[in-house]
């Protein structure tokens, strides 16, 4: 299988449909809570994912953790009706029938796709507690890292990651506007493909993320790197 079998498409925040070959992953894509100065999926936005073929028919809908601009019960219900085969996991209890995510970690097989989730620090203080987990995908040939809103620079997806190589790594923004993101990222990570997300649309910006993240991409030496900032966006691999 060739690396163009791979694509990721943004919902909104830190919202994407992960295609790897054959499998359709959902990963934090359903939240409706809109935080000030980010985005979120509006009543509008979630007609038009169903009208887009990477927000139809998932064979996994999974979540790191449920905080509001990360997850929706209603909304996630919603998509459950509409493709009931959709395996759903997240890390609180929520809907009968689905993985709930617990311990250190737990690992998922889809066919010849593997998903291990991994216990990690939330990033900042003053966030309300939620059990929070990474994810690392892999197909045997292509690895993909989601870290969720993991501490920048965490020593223990460091050592989650120990040995690991990383083909795309999907970061929330601050693990390029913060210099020990930029080290981490470099030294630790050193992904093939690095696409960064969780800013807000271009019509919801207030604070110049998307511009501060730009200018510290500069400082980056790495293949390729990528901003998520558009609804429905979708990036080939």
């Amino acid at each position: 299988m060739s690396v163009s079998a791979y694509s990721v498409s943004l919902s909104a925040n830190a919202g994407v449909s992960l295609q790897m070959g054959p499998h359709r992953i959902w990963v934090d894509a359903l939240h409706t809570r809109q935080a000030e100065g980010f985005s979120t999926v509006s009543p509008e936005l979630w007609a038009r994912m169903q009208a887009e073929e990477a927000f139809t028919a998932p064979d996994v809908i999974c979540f790191t953790h449920c905080h509001r601009d990360h997850y929706d019960r209603t909304l996630t219900a919603r998509a459950k009706e509409l493709w009931p085969q959709a395996k759903l996991i997240l890390p609180e209890p929520e809907f009968g029938g689905q993985l709930l995510l617990q311990g250190g970690a737990v690992t998922v097989t889809l066919g010849g796709l593997e998903l291990r989730f991994f216990r990690l620090p939330h990033e900042g203080d003053g966030v309300p507690p939620a059990p929070h987990y990474g994810l690392l995908l892999s197909d045997g040939r292509f690895r993909v890292l989601i870290p969720g809103d993991c501490t920048v620079a965490s020593t223990a997806l460091a050592e989650h990651l120990r040995g690991v190589e990383i083909d795309l790594a999907l970061l929330n923004f601050p693990w390029v506007t913060k210099k020990r993101g930029r080290v981490f990222v470099e030294e630790i990570l050193r992904p093939r493909h690095l696409f960064l997300y969780h800013l807000p649309f271009r019509e919801d910006e207030s604070h110049r993320y998307r511009a501060a993240t730009r200018r510290a991409c500069r400082f980056l030496e790495l293949p390729d790197v990528r901003l998520l900032s558009e609804p429905l966006q979708r990036e080939s691999l």
